[in-house]
């Protein structure tokens, strides 16, 4: 009686000390990046990050001839408007001709542009660091744009996280060289490995070629020339690498590509592809089907069937949004439309992300 009581209150005891244990001393498991860090999960609250927003004078908005690039203007600043009033800004925003920038009244101010890359290298580091967003490249302030340059990030960031040291490459006839020449240097400055092919009109037996899967169907056929049964066979594709880049300025010749890298047993690979020479529009089931996966902005807005209208509406409201963060002294990671930003006092990272 007396061990049945003792070995009650035994665990009685357990039971009552594993509830009661401090949140402080679960073991917290170690985040391993995967491509859920990188997709699109809602926009920063900007509220959250400040009591009261402590700056107080207007942010000018330098943008470029209004005539030339009607279109963007027009969803540039619908990207302006919306980011003002859904994040409740209540801060003056001036929109100026880029042409007639008056660097002493945005010393007084916050600086959003030029686009200009002319006028941002003439300017870059003639304000002061919290008080100007160009939105072209810069050296010395921060800025973001709608370059190829944060999707590049982004993709060498992953495949980093992946641990990935060795990728396919496949470009197509109209790739961009420019763009392939960038990601490579990057690439392969880290020490790390690509095989590469080119295709052009009919890539199918050069992407079979590239899996090894002509290697192993021939190897196929010796043994069921030399065996006397039936011979069970599902073509094996190389192993050295997981991932595969896609280069092409033709989503339907993206789409194909895939395609023939699935039909050719290829189910196992990631495959990705920059965007930003892209300009028609993303048919998202071919994308679901052949399980691409694209490095751009969310598409989470009004204008995903148009990229030019919605990269220059997101571009507007990240602008804003991130410019509103930088005048405020905040720091830390903000998600927009765009991007993701991870803000510090000397630098700004921006990276896409990939859906």
């Amino acid at each position: 009686m007396f061990k049945k009581k003792f070995y009650q209150l035994l665990i009685i005891i357990i039971i009552t000390s594993c509830s009661s244990a401090p949140k402080e001393s679960i073991t917290k498991t170690k985040f391993v990046p995967d491509i859920e860090g990188y997709k699109f999960v809602g926009i920063t609250k900007i509220e959250d990050y400040l009591e009261q927003n402590n700056y107080q004078n207007k942010f000018i908005v330098a943008s470029p001839d209004h005539i030339k690039f009607s279109e963007f203007n027009n969803f540039f600043q619908l990207g302006i408007l919306a980011a003002k009033n859904q994040l409740k800004i209540t801060n003056e925003v001036e929109f100026i001709n880029q042409e007639n920038l008056n660097l002493s009244e945005a010393k007084n101010n916050f600086l959003i542009g030029p686009l200009s890359s002319e006028v941002v290298s003439s300017i870059d580091g003639l304000l002061l660091k919290n008080r100007a967003l160009f939105l072209n490249d810069a050296e010395d302030n921060y800025s973001i744009s709608l370059s190829q340059k944060s999707q590049i990030y982004t993709l060498q960031n992953y495949l980093s996280n992946e641990k990935a040291e060795r990728i396919g490459f496949i470009e197509d006839e109209n790739s961009n060289a420019e763009q392939i020449k960038t990601f490579k240097r990057e690439w392969l400055s880290a020490n790390k490995e690509a095989v590469t092919i080119e295709v052009q009109s009919n890539p199918s037996n050069r992407i079979e070629n590239f899996l090894d899967v002509s290697d192993s169907k021939a190897r196929f056929n010796n043994i069921d020339q030399a065996s006397f049964s039936d011979v069970k066979f599902v073509p094996r594709t190389r192993k050295d690498f997981s991932q595969i880049v896609i280069f092409t300025e033709d989503l339907s010749r993206l789409y194909e590509i895939a395609s023939l890298v699935r039909f050719n047993y290829g189910l196992g690979y990631e495959i990705f592809s920059l965007t930003s020479n892209f300009d028609q529009k993303i048919d998202q089931n071919e994308i679901l089907l052949h399980d691409i996966k694209l490095i751009d902005h969310t598409y989470e807005n009004k204008f995903d069937s148009d990229l030019s209208k919605s990269r220059s509406y997101c571009l507007g409201f990240d602008a804003l949004l991130v410019s509103y963060a930088i005048a405020n002294n905040v720091k830390g990671e903000i998600r927009g439309l765009l991007g993701i930003y991870q803000i510090t006092s000397d630098e700004l990272i921006a990276k896409s992300y990939i859906n």
